[in-house]
């Protein structure tokens, strides 16, 4: 029989949904946190994408963040951001995700909308998707 930690790491290993939602369930979380700051989070969580149930790996951040990582790949001159949800190609061990929503900070409950929304988001598709108003980030 497998341990939790052993279920958690074999359905992360293996992007394997149905094992890594058991490990979740079993352990009471929504999510599992890798790394959280304020303004950034590494997450890993299971939810619904092209016609069956995948393993995301997310990265979430606020817009102030996105700005900052722009400015410092000097991608271009940037004075306001929309919202997006920008999706990958899927990997061995899951689905690669980026958000980034117009918070002040990301804590606990940020992220259980942030994973509610996805997970309650009908049309999901690959690829980078901007949504609301353009925010202005100084």
């Amino acid at each position: 029989m497998m341990s939790e930690r052993e279920r958690r790491d074999s359905g992360l290993r293996n992007g394997d949904a149905r094992r890594f939602a058991g490990y979740l369930k079993q352990s009471g979380m929504s999510c599992l946190v890798v790394d959280q700051t304020k303004d950034h989070a590494v997450l890993v969580f299971t939810g619904p994408f092209e016609g069956g149930e995948v393993v995301w790996r997310c990265e979430f951040v606020t817009l102030k963040a996105e700005l900052q990582r722009l400015i410092l790949e000097g991608s271009r001159a940037v004075e306001g951001l929309r919202n997006f949800i920008e999706i990958g190609d899927p990997v061995p061990d899951g689905v690669p995700l980026r958000v980034g929503l117009a918070l002040t900070h990301i804590d606990a409950a940020a992220i259980d909308k942030m994973i509610l929304m996805i997970r309650q988001y009908k049309n999901l598709r690959r690829g980078r998707h901007e949504y609301g108003e353009v925010v202005q980030l100084r």
